[in-house]
């Protein structure tokens, strides 16, 4: 059968499910997909407004103000109730705001669709917007703001579509400019609230185990009582056609450069759509793209490089996003478009066409995962491009295009009098420096033992064609020798790229040829490979998957490109200031110990790493003790152990295994403050924590960090809702083997430091005195086993669990157990960790604020 005949095939199986499309009397558009392989829902509303909407308010950010307010309660339910509801019933509530949308989305169990039906149509029609809420609220998007300042990626993409349109509402970004968003008052929320959010705007998307019976009866229910209103019509200015090239240079406090590239395209609908989003993917997505394959792999500019098609209205963007090293942005624009001259030129062959082709069915395919993931493929379709019907007559439309319309667009649309740059730039100075039956409807693994200690798990299911292998094994920082601190980290990503019988971008032709996936992946303890295609492709990913494990070249010259582009990786966390925050309170908090760094590890460690080091590491930790590969997905049992077994026994006996190095307090303790050249400031707390070896208490410390995290914990509810302190706060564990941290987080403004920290050590307290309300660890048990039970629809996630089960010493099918574990827990096994663990004598504090460090 021909790639042609295959994707059509799988183009016509992907249309194949039934979707019902109706209206309510009042114009609230429905659609519902029944899907039962999880006794999971997805209710989600998807109003048809954004920031492209706000009119004469233009600019202020009044559509994204709105979606943090519709969770400050309506008029049968106060400020905090409506994600204790939720998250009582084990459901997971949360929003976002586009340019051109704003959708409201709750994940939770069958079982509870009428509250999430209620709850949901009574946030999204009968918003109160209290005065006080409206206010409070008002000071947590300043911080969200500032944090948007702070952000390099966020702030190059604002610098990018500010000077590429010069009209249109897509040059003001979504959240609003800070001194429009100061001027915003209730009453012009109010208006903008009676004016957008009328049933006949919004669309309701359903997906998950319930009828079309009752899904029809619940929507009307809660749906349909709210009448039709009249909507004002909606109208943008025409973006001018732009005749001369456009550059906009901001220079920070960066350790890396960041750039962007861009020409006007039109939208979805455009005769040249298809072949735009293929010249995009043929560019830039992917390690075998041209300019991943030039820029990264020959002439080594760039530590990364990507392109995309962004056009879901009448204009859009093709843009290409590089990361480079301080001096050498010039050179790496200039290689850009001499590629892009190429581009112009060459007419694609067939089988790179037939790879984007693929890749583009592939991702169709893994929209329909979970039913989260399901609903949003259906609201994009229904409000974004207006049609249920496109995404199969988009790829229909891929699959019919020749290489030659390919060429044509480029010619068309990449020009330079068209062209828009942005970039962000490192100061000069700085440029020399370098209730739920959880997974009822799967089968156990089966584990497959061989001879030198490797084991195969199996579990086969799942509703779409896809196989997922992971191989997973001991590695990371505990593993790194000392002063090669980041060595498994590069390691990883070299067994993804040359081997004796590919190199790198033979590799990546291969994977991204049939639309799979194949990444590395590292932990704190761990470290592997994970490989996903469809179920027919499974003999190329087993074939990528040997070499990768039996016959890795660790070249030199490719080794040198890893490393180096790992080290861009810290250079780009420490831009980031709650990253850069995080990592000095990691080493303070471990000191000597492993964990102090993470998988990236140390720049100076990196610096002196050598090839012959991975190499060394390579025989180290690839062997048979050491490895375990799980398979889920749809497969054939017998013919997996066959392909796979081999490959197993193949991997040599001898491992030495390690320890952990005990590490029961902090290196550092008290109160420590750093500064950074920003607008927010960073509180962070830290405790010693157990390892994952302690199984019981481990299971205590993830209640707690579930009863500290979330829109519904007290913490939030005070730092955030109550008090208007801080943009996010919550909690984060960092595990090791027999130890560990756990720590809080906050950002927040440099004035309200020392009051959130204050927030956080009461909230500590709290859990130290056993205060938590029934209520509380009530709802905290349910979302513990939703959450599993969400997880549970990946066949990835489910892989890694099992292997990190083996790994660990723990029944590789424990996730059966897990709900009963969860109920069988007590608040008291709670208060009896925190008093262990949270104490002051155990206590590191770390406040990062505004200030030249």
């Amino acid at each position: 059968m021909s790639d042609q005949s295959t994707n059509a095939d799988l183009i016509d199986a992907l249309a194949q499910e039934t979707v019902h499309r109706y209206q309510l009397p009042n114009g609230l558009t429905v659609i519902h997909k029944e899907d039962r392989a999880a006794a999971l829902i997805s209710v989600q509303t998807w109003v048809k407004t954004g920031s492209m909407h706000e009119g004469t308010m233009l600019g202020a950010g009044l559509s994204h103000y709105l979606e943090h307010l519709l969770f400050k309660g309506t008029e049968k339910r106060g400020p905090l109730d409506i994600s204790r509801e939720i998250n009582s019933c084990g459901g997971y509530v949360n929003a976002y705001t586009t340019f051109d949308r704003t959708v409201y989305y709750i994940d939770g169990p069958s079982s509870a669709a009428e509250t999430l039906f209620d709850v949901l149509s009574d946030m999204s029609l009968n918003s109160a917007l209290p005065e006080a809420e409206i206010l409070r609220e008002r000071d947590v998007i300043l911080r969200e703001i500032d944090m948007g300042l702070d952000d390099p990626d966020r702030r190059l993409f604002h610098t990018f579509a500010h000077s590429a349109f010069r009209e249109h509402p897509y040059r003001h970004p979504v959240i609003g400019h800070r001194s429009l968003f100061e001027g915003v008052t209730p009453t012009h929320l109010r208006d903008y609230y009676q004016g957008r959010y009328a049933p006949n705007n919004i669309v309701l998307i359903v997906v998950g185990a319930l009828g079309e019976t009752e899904c029809r009866e619940l929507a009307d229910k809660y749906f349909g009582q709210a009448p039709m209103r009249q909507l004002a019509p909606a109208w943008f200015p025409d973006e001018p056609a732009q005749l001369a090239p456009r550059s906009d240079r901001a220079v920070g406090d960066f350790n890396i450069v960041r750039g962007f590239i861009g020409y006007k395209v039109p939208g979805l609908s455009a005769e040249d759509a298809p072949a735009l989003d293929v010249l995009a993917r043929l560019l830039g997505h992917g390690a075998s793209s041209w300019l991943w394959q030039s820029l990264r792999e020959r002439q080594r500019l760039v530590h990364s490089i990507g392109a995309g098609c962004w056009n879901p209205g009448d204009h859009g963007l093709l843009w290409i996003s590089f990361v480079c090293d301080p001096g050498k942005r010039e050179a790496v624009e200039d290689a850009i478009r001499s590629e892009l001259e190429q581009a112009q030129k060459r007419i694609p062959r067939p089988d790179e066409v037939a790879k984007v082709v693929r890749q583009s069915l592939v991702a169709e395919v893994n929209a329909r995962k979970t039913v989260s993931g399901q609903a949003s493929r259906l609201g994009s379709a229904e409000v974004v491009a207006g049609d249920l019907g496109f995404p199969r007559q988009h790829l229909l439309r891929l699959a019919q295009l020749t290489p030659e319309s390919v060429q044509s667009a480029a010619v068309r649309y990449l020009i330079k009098t068209a062209e828009t740059v942005a970039s962000l730039d490192p100061k000069p100075a700085e440029i020399t420096a370098p209730s739920i039956n959880t997974g009822a409807a799967l089968p156990d693994f089966e584990v497959v033992p061989f001879a030198n200690g490797a084991k195969l798990l199996l579990q086969p299911g799942g509703s779409v064609p896809k196989t997922h292998l992971r191989y997973v094994a001991s590695g990371g920082p505990l593993w790194d020798p000392v002063g090669q601190r980041g060595a498994t980290g590069v390691l990883a990503t070299l067994l993804t790229r040359d081997t004796a019988n590919r190199s790198q971008s033979e590799v990546a032709a291969a994977i991204e040829s049939i639309g799979g996936s194949f990444e590395e992946q590292v932990g704190n303890n761990t470290f592997g490979l994970a490989m996903e295609t469809l179920t027919g492709d499974f003999p190329l990913a087993a074939e990528l998957l040997a070499d990768a494990l039996l016959r890795p070249a660790l070249l030199l010259k490719t080794f040198e490109i890893e490393r180096d582009a790992q080290i861009a990786g810290i250079h780009e966390d420490e831009d980031e200031v709650l990253e850069w925050s995080r990592r000095r309170l990691r080493q303070k908090f471990f000191g000597k110990h492993p964990y102090a760094a993470d998988y990236l590890g140390s720049e100076d460690d990196l610096n002196h790493l050598t090839v012959d080091h991975i190499r060394d590491l390579a025989k180290r930790l690839i062997a048979g003790p050491n490895a375990l590969l799980a398979v889920t997905g749809q497969f054939e049992r017998n013919a997996i152990v066959d392909t796979l077994g081999p490959i197993l026994e193949a991997l040599p006996a001898d491992f030495a295994p390690l320890n952990c190095p005990a590490h029961d307090a902090p290196s550092l303790i008290g109160t420590h403050d750093e500064q950074r050249d920003r607008e927010q400031a960073i509180v962070l707390v830290a405790y010693p924590d157990c390892g994952v070896h302690q199984r019981d208490e481990y299971l205590a410390g993830e209640a707690l960090d579930e009863l500290f995290s979330g829109m519904s914990s007290q913490l939030f509810q005070r730092v955030r809702e109550e008090k208007g302190m801080a943009y996010f706060v919550g909690s984060q564990r960092i595990l090791g083997l027999d130890c560990g941290m756990f720590s809080f987080y906050a950002g927040t403004s440099p004035a309200q430091a020392d009051e959130v920290e204050a927030e956080i050590l009461a909230e500590v307290e709290r859990a130290r005195s056993g205060k938590f309300t029934v209520g509380e660890w009530s709802a905290c048990k349910t979302r513990l086993i939703v959450r599993r039970e969400q997880s549970q629809q990946s066949p990835g996630s489910r892989a890694m669990h099992a292997c990190l089960n083996v790994l660990y010493d723990l029944p590789v099918n424990s996730w059966r157990e897990y709900p009963d574990r969860v109920r069988a827990m007590n608040l008291d096994e709670l208060t009896a960790f925190a008093n262990k663990r949270f104490t002051e004598t155990k206590r590191l504090i770390q406040k990062t604020l505004p200030g030249k460090g």
